[in-house]
């Protein structure tokens, strides 16, 4: 897969997405956004890829949408933005809904729609120094797409803070509201996506699969009855399934799985 504003890194069973427009801090326009739903689209259909890492290229993830783009939002009708509005959408959902994990590693700033990309990543990991700021309401605008996903990773009451006051805040305060996962330096941060997408692409593809998706359904279960015949399902489903007897045979005859040996 080649794209205008990204670069797709392979290693084994392990991809990397690089947002790739650094002389401006990875901002992103509507070919960054269709090139990035395209992509985890595209991966999402792929049974040999086990973990997907989103970074960015250069000093800055991502500050968030581009000058020019913003410019090009500000004449557009009511209706073009409305259509705009519900391709950012569809980006974010398409990430979001990627079967495979996706780890984040964030560093320099992440501004505006770039939380937004934070908050869809099943982990993320941020360099020390990192600014973040829901920047919308510094230009009169609103964090309106991003916030449902943002809601989903973030503290309630500390959203509501950070989305209204539109101020900067670093990686502690990031970490303390579930934005992200973990923080460090640079190399230790490289260590832990590292460490994280290894010791992921170890587990059964299938497993780790089914299992980020019961996490997404039972958010979205309110009856125990619906989540006791969710779950229920799922292990039995998982039990009989070719990998879940290879796995539980690997277990009891002290072997690794199949596909540690395989996936290598």
């Amino acid at each position: 897969m080649t794209y205008e504003t990204l670069k797709i890194e392979e290693k084994g069973r392990i991809v990397s997405i690089v947002l790739n427009r650094p002389d401006i801090r990875n901002a992103f326009d509507a070919k960054m956004i269709s090139d990035l739903t395209s992509a985890f689209i595209g991966l999402s259909k792929r049974d040999d890829v086990s973990a997907i890492i989103l970074r960015g290229e250069g000093k800055s993830f991502s500050a968030g949408a581009d000058l020019g783009y913003m410019k090009s939002m500000a004449s557009f009708s009511l209706e073009e933005n409305q259509r705009d509005a519900e391709s950012l959408d569809r980006m974010f959902w398409a990430i979001r809904e990627c079967p495979q994990p996706v780890i984040g590693r964030i560093h320099g700033h992440a501004m505006g729609g770039a939380l937004g990309l934070a908050s869809v990543c099943d982990i993320v990991a941020a360099v020390d120094g990192t600014q973040f700021a829901f920047s919308e309401v510094r230009i009169g605008l609103a964090p309106a797409v991003i916030s449902p996903y943002v809601l989903e990773k973030m503290a309630v009451s500390e959203a509501r803070r950070y989305m209204l006051s539109g101020e900067v805040f670093d990686c502690e305060e990031a970490y303390s509201s579930g934005l992200i996962q973990f923080y460090g330096t640079e190399q230790e941060v490289d260590e832990f996506v590292a460490g994280t997408s290894t010791t992921i692409d170890r587990n059964g593809i299938e497993a780790v699969r089914a299992t980020k998706k019961l996490l997404r359904d039972l958010d979205e279960t309110g009856e125990w009855g619906e989540k006791r015949a969710l779950t229920t399902k799922v292990i039995a489903a998982r039990r009989v399934s070719a990998e879940g007897q290879e796995g539980l045979k690997a277990f009891l005859e002290k072997r690794s799985p199949s596909w540690m040996k395989s996936g290598k």
